[in-house]
């Protein structure tokens, strides 16, 4: 059986594979509030843990551990913004055994500790963000973005560098567009361009922790100058949920 396309395929293009780690990833989101492991995971696609964990991350270009963290990350991230609960509730509530371990996991892949994205959340919505730059050099890397979503008024588009394929931890530079083009400057050992696009007048909640975002990635890793398309789109069912950029945006802006 195929391990699915290349590390080198990025999120938005990575379609989940057919069964069985079609399963696995079923699973994953299904029941993550429940105390799953990579055991479990790796019993619905019918492979040994160290086989499948192999063909996992061939796949998806992360652990299934891994990966199984991002989804209740991002179930937290919505809990979070949505309801006033006490952190420890929605930790629990998206299957983590203990505060500390929650805290240490969001504070890695989101940028922002639990209690502070709510009060991010109301400093976005106080202050919208603006177009701007995070990283120094000069431009080497101009992009054209397609396929965005019609609709009347601008767009805000994250454009950022990534060390890996997914969007699982911060972006190391980028740049915040309001445009349909954009100039970066490399940055070496985060070769990896994913992007994020929202309406301006997207609410805080949309920013941070969409629920159904329209991102897009190029497919390989860019080491020198380049002309490259992005084409957006909804992220593909079962890709890795799309957890930092917005929250450190802001934090760099007000820095």
């Amino acid at each position: 059986m195929s391990a699915g396309p290349r590390d080198d395929a990025p999120a938005r293009v990575r379609p989940v594979p057919a069964a069985p780690l079609a399963a696995a990833v079923e699973l994953a989101r299904d029941r993550f509030t429940e105390p799953l492991r990579v055991g479990d995971l790796a019993d619905a696609a019918g492979y040994s843990p160290h086989h499948f964990s192999r063909l996992f991350h061939a796949a998806f270009g992360l652990s299934p551990a891994r990966y199984l963290t991002a989804v209740r990350l991002a179930a937290a991230k919505q809990a979070l913004l949505a309801r006033d609960y006490a952190v420890i509730d929605v930790a629990v509530a998206a299957g983590f055994d203990s505060l500390s371990s929650f805290s240490r996991r969001f504070h890695r892949d989101v940028g922002v500790r639990p209690g502070a994205l709510r009060r991010l959340a109301d400093r976005v919505a106080e202050h919208p963000l603006r177009p701007f730059t995070l990283g120094p050099g000069a431009p080497a890397v101009h992009v054209r973005l397609a396929g965005c979503p019609p609709g009347p008024g601008s767009r805000l588009t994250w454009i950022g560098w990534f060390p890996r394929p997914v969007p699982v931890g911060l972006p190391r530079a980028g740049v915040l567009t309001g445009g349909d083009e954009a100039a970066l400057a490399l940055c070496p050992g985060s070769p990896w361009l994913l992007a994020f696009t929202v309406p301006a007048t997207a609410e805080a909640p949309d920013l941070l922790a969409p629920a159904a975002p329209t991102v897009a990635a190029h497919p390989r890793p860019v080491h020198g100058p380049a002309m490259i398309t992005l084409t957006f789109g909804p992220a593909a069912p079962g890709a890795v949920p799309l957890l930092p950029a917005l929250p450190q945006l802001y934090r760099a802006r007000a820095d």
